[in-house]
């Protein structure tokens, strides 16, 4: 295992994966600043008692602490600027078709055939490729999977912290 710095497609990628731990905490704020306007407005509490203030005080506290517990290797990661670097074996090579969801329409053999256009879309073909390290299929760029060849090693680039997979490159 070798340790690098990040890239900035790293620190990207990093940044990233901390939409979670703000977007979750955001719909629970949301939720709870609906419901003391219903409590205000439609069932007439005062919002100046303590009671309120502290239960509404606790809320955010409390989302601020998940929004913290979510992001905190994240921003272990981003603050060390280091990546760790594990080389392993291409196992096996995988090439898959795969068809856009909702891409293509039904023929109907008339009106296809008269409108082939409207009436005899095909579907839009994907074309994913995988490769099998760790008996684990990661979808790689057609690139990356022309260059590899079974049995070739291939250096998989980790977030040292968080352990996020952030690429995989041929091994030199």
């Amino acid at each position: 295992m070798m340790i690098k710095n990040l890239t900035d497609t790293d620190i990207k990628e990093i940044k990233y994966m901390t939409r979670a731990g703000y977007i979750i905490p955001t719909l629970f704020l949301a939720f709870a600043a609906l419901e003391s306007i219903y409590l205000v407005l439609g069932e007439g509490v005062d919002p100046s008692t303590i009671t309120f203030i502290l239960i509404n005080a606790s809320v955010v506290t409390c989302l601020i602490i998940i929004s913290y517990l979510i992001n905190r290797k994240y921003f272990k990661d981003l603050k060390s600027g280091e990546k760790k670097i594990e080389i392993h074996t291409v196992q096996k090579k995988e090439d898959r078709t795969s068809y856009e969801a909702g891409s293509g329409t039904l023929h109907i053999p008339i009106l296809g055939d008269l409108f082939p256009k409207l009436w005899s879309q095909e579907m839009k073909k994907n074309y994913l490729m995988y490769l099998i390290i760790k008996n684990t299929r990661f979808e790689v760029s057609k690139e990356l999977y022309d260059q590899v060849n079974i049995g070739e090693s291939v250096q998989m680039h980790y977030s040292r912290y968080s352990n996020i997979l952030l690429s995989i490159k041929k091994n030199n």
